[in-house]
């Protein structure tokens, strides 16, 4: 939180401040503590807001710990924080200090006037061309994604972004954090996301 508040404009800093002061509890999602979410019990009520209510990411912090290579986003919705996706997951180190000097980046700007909607995604070309050909149906029971829609979820050492799920418990993913360009399947929420090697519509 320290370096994030150093990214934030002067202007910005009561709120952040006031927002991490409110915070009483914080969730490490199992396995890896991939995705670390803050809350504010029982709600935000009375703690000052960003102008800016939108679902965003606001900054990316890379850092070192153990040899390895991490990074975590922080993300804020209804003009708060709200958490930490973190890759590789961190539980192993979570409390080691830094190897070196963080490399930090404000990715959003809190205070401006939000756009009603969550930032849009960059959806990989396959699943675009596959969007393209089922526009306005519904595959199977399948809810399809596109760019504005889509949204980010962390399983075990990776960022994924889900593109279409079915029934909450099926999903279609892409991974971005490592990134690469299969597609995956996960066929239940504590399963391995596998790689797709056959065409869409035969693992809908």
């Amino acid at each position: 939180m320290t370096e994030v508040r150093k990214l934030l404009p002067a202007e910005a800093h009561p709120v952040f401040d006031a927002q991490v002061a409110a915070i009483n509890h914080v969730q490490r999602m199992p396995p890896s503590w991939g995705e670390i979410a803050f809350y504010c019990r029982n709600n935000w009520t009375g703690v000052p807001m960003f102008p800016c209510t939108d679902e965003f990411r606001l900054a990316e912090i890379k850092f070192r710990i153990g040899g390895r290579a991490y990074k975590a986003d922080l993300s804020c919705i209804s003009g708060h924080i709200f958490d930490f996706a973190i890759t590789p997951g961190p539980k192993k180190v979570a409390f080691e200090p830094w190897e070196s000097e963080p490399v930090s980046v404000l990715l959003r700007d809190p205070l401006r006037a939000p756009m009603g909607r969550k930032e849009t995604e960059s959806l990989p070309p396959q699943w675009r061309d596959f969007l393209a050909q089922h526009a306005g149906d519904g595959v199977h029971g399948w809810v399809l994604y596109d760019e504005t829609t889509a949204y980010r979820v962390v399983l075990y050492d990776a960022q994924y972004l889900i593109l279409a799920e079915r029934e909450g418990r099926q999903f279609i993913l892409y991974r971005v954090e490592p990134s690469g360009d299969a597609l995956y399947y996960l066929k239940e929420h504590d399963g391995i996301p596998q790689p797709i090697e056959q065409e869409i519509e035969n693992v809908m």
